[in-house]
């Protein structure tokens, strides 16, 4: 940890907490659920045909499950730390809700799921800008200082 960088401020913590607490409610305060959606999610973005989509084209899909790379249990047991049977469990509480679907071991979103995210999708965005304007912000007064930029 670099003991020069300035210290978390308000700028960063509590948009954070807002997301957090955003997350929660979406699963109603299970965030297993939630890491779970977020791992399914990661291998849905890097999914060429899936990025090509509008967000209103994803929510709006007549398609049974949407475009992704795919993501089996057992990864995301061994990548979160979650215990495969809980995963397990919450991935079948997740298809019985119909937010996510197989295809053979793989997982995928369905539209009802990803329209189900909304609150958190745009939780995450406000994040993404708020730590982009507060390091553009310390860059600019570093680089104003003659230091080099944060």
């Amino acid at each position: 940890m670099d003991r020069n960088l300035p210290p978390l401020s308000d700028e960063l913590v509590a948009p954070f907490l807002e997301l957090l607490q955003r997350l929660r409610a979406i699963c109603d305060g299970d965030l297993e659920k939630n890491i779970i959606l977020l791992a399914i999610a990661a291998r849905s973005v890097a999914d060429a045909e899936f990025a090509a989509m509008s967000n209103e084209a994803r929510m709006q899909s007549t398609a049974p499950l949407l475009p992704s790379r795919g993501l089996n249990l057992r990864s995301i047991a061994e990548s979160s730390g979650i215990p495969r049977e809980t995963v397990r469990r919450k991935v079948g509480e997740l298809i019985e809700a119909g937010w996510i679907g197989q295809s053979g071991r793989n997982l995928h979103f369905t539209a009802q799921g990803y329209a189900a995210l909304t609150v958190g999708r745009e939780g995450l965005e406000a994040l993404a800008h708020q730590f982009h304007q507060v390091v553009q912000g310390r860059a600019a007064r570093a680089a104003g200082a003659g230091g080099a930029p944060v």
